[in-house]
């Protein structure tokens, strides 16, 4: 009778009470595992887009310092196109500044030569004391 008693007792809490644990311990670890492998495939997702991430920063990186360097190397063609302008102008103005100082000059050397003769012929009348005349001046 005890046996019968013990094994039907065994029966009974198989069925009542150690199943429904059993599944729900089993349920858990299915569950368990599930979510042991939406984190390792969320990590790696994770990773991969850290990568792709890091990936377009240097891309980025990479781009704008060729831009820098293409617009450095604009910038420096510019100021030399700008120099080869200024010192082009420059030297058309040094050259009309030298024009114009020759002909200054030789407007200044004819107008002395003959301001030098009428003053020749002014001191030449002082030392000799009397008027030369106009066919000694000329």
């Amino acid at each position: 009778m005890q046996i019968v008693n013990f094994v039907l007792l065994i029966v009974i809490l198989n069925s009542i009470l150690y199943r429904p644990i059993r599944e729900a311990i089993k349920r858990r670890m299915e569950k368990f595992k599930q979510d042991q492998d939406e984190i390792t495939r969320l990590k790696t997702e994770a990773e991969e887009k850290l990568r792709a991430f890091q990936m377009a920063i240097e891309e980025a990186k990479k781009k704008g310092m060729e831009q820098r360097e293409a617009l450095r190397q604009e910038a420096k063609a510019e100021e030399k196109t700008l120099l080869e302008g200024v010192y082009k102008e420059v030297e058309e103005q040094l050259a009309q500044v030298k024009e114009q100082i020759s002909k200054d000059m030789e407007q200044v050397k004819a107008k002395l030569q003959g301001e030098a003769k009428k003053f020749a012929f002014e001191i030449a009348e002082k030392i000799l004391g009397r008027p030369v005349s106009d066919e000694q001046k000329g």
